[in-house]
């Protein structure tokens, strides 16, 4: 690469992270597509009966749309946890454009299936293989560590972040507009509608139009997908050196590196903390659509752009109002109020039809979106600015890998769950017990909070 003075990056470097930071960004934005419409996606195809034979031995009488949706995204997470250190390792030997090339062809594959599924399986190993694609982000980490300096690191990692949260935030603005009716009607795809123009199920034009709702933005993603995969081959360069890679030496397996990190005093019941409140709140992403659909009666286009509400709260909070809050209260305090707000959240959401004091049902949604978001946003990154205090400085990428471990573990077990208990104990219970979760995760925060908000160099290890 082209030299740079001391600190900063040459432009082969800034076109490689402008790559990386794509890569993300798209990745995050396919997911926020689907995300919103899940649900309406499932009841295109008939339920398998291998499906239908796992919901009887979980005790349902049959798969309905909860146990479904959970299954896709438990698939996609667990993919993701699988791979993601295959990949990272894969990558210290071969090189990250190889393995960022690969990953984002993958994508753009995975998409295609993804829109001509002829069932619910192949919708599901879709999704699973976009898990596997979506791994990618420990390749995309270890490109910025190897371009930044130490010192310029923690801004290579926040752009990550900041793709993170804008492709959460676009994804579903535009998956709302993709699966719209006014779109969708100027390819030719109308619905059946009775006189109220309410749609009527179950005809050839409502059937095709449900099929464009599903292929139009998956095809939309699997273009952008193979555009980044375009720009990886073209402009950018290979960030890890023939010697480094041939240099690599054994390491320990993520488990056991994880089993240690537990000891720490302070890292420790943190990382409980965080896989607790994160398997509760899954189970307001995984079901929170599928509520809407089902008792609110949302469209899918409807349904997208409330994740757009909490999309765009959250980023106001995060973009600008977390760092002044901080550095008032201190990431402990904010984290403390951010946890009882999201506990709160989740009972106001699950329970809105008995607690609704009669104000406007959508209304109500919406101020529960923001709720939802505002904080949310309060959590993750204070739990990672905590975690990060307490670990050293030559260990802070393994650390932050089994903090994103951790939150992984909690989005492969919760959706599944949430699902269940969503068909087999009513609608309010994912979020009833969700918000369960994160109040343990805030009482156990607060059982240690002596160890953890006291200052990392006293700490003793365990």
């Amino acid at each position: 690469m082209a030299d740079a003075a001391p600190g900063k990056l040459s432009p082969e470097q800034k076109r490689g992270v402008f790559v990386v930071w794509l890569i993300i960004f798209i990745d995050l934005m396919g997911f926020g597509i689907v995300l919103p419409s899940l649900p309406y996606f499932v009841r295109i195809f008939e339920v398998p009966d291998w499906a239908n034979a796992f919901a009887r031995a979980i005790g349902l009488d049959r798969s309905r749309g909860g146990v479904l949706v959970g299954m896709i995204l438990t698939a996609y997470s667990l993919c993701q946890f699988i791979f993601a250190p295959i990949w990272g390792r894969l990558s210290d030997k071969v090189g990250r454009r190889p393995i960022l090339a690969l990953s984002t062809s993958g994508f753009a594959a995975t998409w295609v299936m993804f829109a001509f599924a002829p069932g619910f399986t192949f919708l599901l190993l879709s999704r699973a293989l976009a898990g596997v694609c979506a791994a990618n982000i420990s390749t995309a980490q270890a490109y910025m560590a190897d371009v930044f300096p130490p010192e310029r690191r923690a801004k290579g990692m926040g752009l990550i972040g900041m793709a993170f949260g804008l492709g959460f935030v676009f994804g579903p603005a535009i998956g709302g507009a993709l699966v719209s009716q006014t779109l969708l009607g100027w390819f030719g795809y109308v619905p059946t509608l009775d006189a109220q123009g309410v749609i009527v199920a179950g005809t050839e034009a409502t059937n095709a139009f449900h099929r464009a709702q599903l292929m139009v933005p998956s095809l939309f993603a699997a273009g952008l997908s193979a555009t980044s995969f375009i720009l990886t081959l073209t402009i950018m360069r290979e960030s890890l050196s023939k010697e480094l890679r041939a240099g690599l030496g054994p390491r320990k397996s993520r488990m056991a590196q994880f089993a240690q990190a537990l000891t720490r005093p302070a890292i420790g019941p943190m990382l409980i903390v965080y896989l607790i409140v994160t398997l509760g709140f899954a189970q307001l992403e995984a079901m929170f659509t599928q509520f809407n659909a089902d008792f609110l009666k949302l469209s899918a286009s409807a349904n997208a752009w409330v994740f757009v509400v909490i999309g765009l709260t959250l980023a106001f909070v995060q973009g600008g109002l977390i760092g002044r809050l901080a550095k008032r209260f201190g990431s402990a305090k904010v984290l403390m109020v951010g946890l009882a707000g999201l506990t709160l959240a989740m009972f106001l959401f699950g329970f809105q039809q008995e607690l609704n004091p009669g104000v406007n049902a959508y209304l109500w949604l919406i101020l529960c979106a923001m709720l939802i978001g505002g904080t949310n946003a309060l959590v993750n990154p204070n739990v990672l600015a905590i975690i990060s205090s307490h670990a050293r400085a030559d260990e802070q990428g393994g650390t932050m890998g089994f903090t994103a471990s951790a939150a992984t573990l909690g989005r492969i077990i919760g959706p599944i769950l949430g699902g269940y208990i969503y068909d087999r104990f009513g609608p309010e219970q994912p979020f009833a017990i969700g918000g369960v979760l994160i109040g343990l995760g805030l009482l156990l925060f607060l059982a240690r909070w002596k160890v953890i908000t006291r200052p990392a160099e006293h700490q003793v290890a365990a």
